[in-house]
C-alpha cells in the first residue's frame, strides 16, 4: 500500500467515484496512489504540463485556470475534499488541460492511469461516474461563457456569487458563508470582471447589507436580492 491508513481509505471508499469498486479493484488501486501536500499558492501542474494521473483533493481548496489569448487569467473551477481532478488526461493521456494552484495548504492523493484505467476495466459504472463528472463540469462551463456573453457585470458577479454559495457554500449567523479565500482578482477572474468592477459591485452590496466581507470571505446576507439581480440581466 502507499501508507494510507484505514481511515482515509474508509473516507474514499464513500466518495461515488470509488463506491461501486470491489475490495480487491479498489486496494489495487490504491496500491498506485501517492498522498501529497502542497502549500499555499504552490503550483500542483501548469496548462501543457504531460498528464496521467488523477488528483482526488482530500483537504484544502485547489483553484484551476487557465490563460486567455490576451494573456489573462481565467478561474474555471475551485476543487475542495472529495473533488476529482484531471479526469481528462486520466481517460485520454493527453496533456493537462488546465493549470490548478493550492489556494491554501492542501492534501491531494495522486492515483496513476495506468491503475485508473485497470479498475474501470472491472467496473463500468466508475466508468460512467467519470462521464458524469465531465459532463457536469461542460454544463458549468457552457453556462459561464454564457454569462460572460449575455450578461452585464452585476448580473455576472450575481450568478458567480450564487454559484459559489452552492458548491462552497456553509450556514452562517449572517447569512451563507462563501468557504473560500476570495481575493477580487480571482473572484474577477472567476466571474470574467476586472479587479475594480468587482470591487465597485462587492462595495455597493456591502452598503447595501447585501453581502458581508470578512477578510477573504464574503457571506450572502440578501440572497433573493442575488436571484433577482442574476434573473434580471440588468
Amino acid at each position: 500500500m502507499s501508507g494510507l491508513n484505514d481511515s482515509l481509505k474508509w473516507e474514499l471508499k464513500k466518495n461515488p467515484l470509488f463506491r461501486e469498486l470491489d475490495d480487491g479493484a479498489f486496494d489495487n488501486l490504491l496500491r498506485a496512489a501517492q498522498p501529497r501536500v502542497y502549500k499555499a499558492r504552490a503550483a500542483i501542474f501548469h496548462e501543457g504540463d504531460p498528464g496521467g494521473s488523477l488528483l482526488m483533493v482530500l483537504s484544502g481548496q485547489i483553484k484551476i485556470s487557465g490563460v486567455t489569448p490576451n494573456g489573462k487569467e481565467c478561474v474555471l473551477a475551485f476543487m475542495g475534499p472529495g473533488d476529482v481532478i484531471g479526469e481528462i488526461t486520466l481517460l485520454d493521456g493527453g496533456a493537462r488541460t488546465a493549470s490548478a494552484e493550492a489556494m491554501e495548504t492542501s492534501r491531494v492523493l495522486e492515483l496513476t492511469r495506468g491503475a485508473f484505467m485497470s479498475a474501470l476495466d472491472d467496473s463500468p459504472p466508475t466508468a460512467l461516474k467519470i462521464i458524469e463528472i465531465l459532463c457536469k463540469r461542460l454544463r458549468t462551463t457552457s453556462q459561464m461563457v454564457e454569462d460572460f456573453t449575455l450578461l452585464t457585470a452585476g448580473p455576472r458577479l450575481a450568478r458567480t456569487l450564487l454559484r459559489l454559495a452552492d458548491s462552497n457554500g456553509v450556514d452562517d449567523k449572517a447569512g451563507m458563508l462563501i468557504d473560500l479565500p476570495l481575493s477580487q482578482s480571482t473572484l474577477g477572474a472567476h466571474a470574467g470582471l476586472l479587479r475594480e468592477s468587482v470591487n465597485r459591485q462587492l462595495r455597493a452590496w456591502e452598503g447595501e447589507q447585501v453581502i458581508q466581507r470578512a477578510h477573504d470571505r464574503i457571506v450572502i446576507v440578501r440572497k433573493d436580492v442575488l436571484v433577482d439581480l442574476s434573473e434580471g440581466g440588468s
